[in-house]
């Protein structure tokens, strides 16, 4: 595998994560919007909140797992830690104690993590 190879998958890696990042941000929010633009043309979308949850909670593991392979990459830890802690908030809230806001916090810390493991693979594989 070349270097160019290489750099490659790292940034395909690192888009990866940016964009399961915003899918749990789309099972957060998204959905809602979703269901008002369907129910003004008369379609009505009943939102299961456990499977809601689930999708959330899957989308921040997967984008903690992709972040976590940029680190092996590019042995930068804060993103990795944000990612987690991101990751961590998100679920302890679906499961234990729900709060919109505190939500919202943890999932802005996946997309600013998974935008900061993007950044830090990018500018990376321009100084190899």
């Amino acid at each position: 595998m070349t270097s160019e190879d290489k750099s490659n998958s790292d940034h395909k890696f690192a888009f990866y994560s940016g964009v399961t990042a915003l899918l749990a941000f789309i099972a957060c929010n998204g959905l809602f919007f979703i269901a008002a633009l369907l129910a003004l043309f008369g379609i009505t979308l009943d939102i299961n909140p456990h499977v809601q949850a689930i999708l959330i909670s899957l989308f921040a593991i997967l984008t903690s797992g992709l972040i976590y392979k940029g680190f092996m990459q590019h042995h930068k830890i804060g993103p990795l830690l944000l990612a987690g802690i991101g990751a961590l908030v998100i679920i302890l809230t679906m499961y234990i104690s729900y709060s919109k806001l505190i939500e919202s916090a943890g999932l802005l810390a996946l997309v600013v993590a998974a935008g900061w493991n993007w950044y830090v693979t990018c500018r990376e594989a321009s100084q190899v």
